[in-house]
């Protein structure tokens, strides 16, 4: 079964994707512009970086701008929380059928009446 991130959750692993996605989209320039036992040995190395994020649970999206996906449950709605190399924090969401570009502000939530 898959685990669903809060958006705290997300942000407290926050250093550990980071730094295996400016692996990422630094291997995969490597891919692009190299060939032979180099290029060979970097798609290797990518593999092993993408395994690293499905262990975590994350889904990589985009190698070359370094997009990933944190599935979340918002209210019941299963969606994902949304997160760019370059970018401080976890700040967008977006619903599966949207992506990207589907990508809205996260905003604390109302409290309840107690």
């Amino acid at each position: 079964m898959a685990h669903y991130f809060t958006p705290e959750e997300a942000n407290r692993i926050l250093p550990q994707v980071r730094e295996i996605i400016q692996r990422v989209v630094v291997l995969k320039k490597t891919i692009d512009t190299s060939s032979g036992k180099s290029r060979n040995e970097s798609v290797d190395e990518l593999g092993i970086q993408i395994s690293k994020l499905e262990e975590i649970g994350v889904e990589l999206k985009d190698m070359e701008t370094g997009l990933v996906d944190f599935p979340a449950d918002r209210f019941g709605e299963l969606v994902s929380l949304c997160w760019k190399l370059g970018e401080d924090r976890i700040l967008y969401w977006h619903r599966s059928s949207e992506g990207f570009r589907g990508r809205k502000l996260l905003r604390p939530e109302p409290l309840e009446a107690k």
